[in-house]
């Protein structure tokens, strides 16, 4: 029985035509995070400082030698410029990417961070909404 690890997904093979789907990994989002953690390290004009996780503890980046033990979720990143006048905390995102790569300044980067997340929540809050429509229409409809 050989296994394979593709997209996520654990596979397990008895035989050629038989394949078995054993578990999903459930650090996608975690890992998510990291990654863009990482691309923002290496590609960042400012200097990384800190890594502050889900449960507020933080890591203090001293040099090259960051280990992420795989379990933390990475909420913020703490940049400083260059001279060490000024901290930026910025989301493991595309749009903290844009900012720590210079492309967006640092106003810009908090009205579009807050545009994304309304939009977010707006989708949250319809599909919540949605639910509660088609739930009342079943009830009405039952009775």
């Amino acid at each position: 029985m050989e296994g394979l690890l593709t997209a996520n997904l654990l596979v397990k093979r008895k035989s050629q035509n038989e394949v078995i789907f054993m578990c999903f990994t459930n650090n996608y989002i975690e890992l998510q995070a990291y990654e863009m953690c990482e691309k923002i390290r290496e590609n960042s004009s400012y200097k990384v400082v800190k890594i502050v996780v889900k449960n507020g503890d933080f890591m203090e980046i001293q040099a090259e030698n960051f280990h992420w033990n795989g379990k933390d979720l990475i909420t913020k990143i703490i940049l400083q410029d260059q001279d060490g006048n000024y901290s930026y905390s910025i989301k493991p995102d595309s749009i903290g990417f844009l900012f720590a790569k210079g492309i967006l300044t640092y106003p810009e980067y908090k009205r579009i961070q807050k545009k994304e997340d309304l939009k977010g929540y707006s989708y949250i809050y319809l599909t919540i909404v949605f639910f509660v429509v088609i739930m009342g229409t079943f009830i009405s409809l039952s009775t």
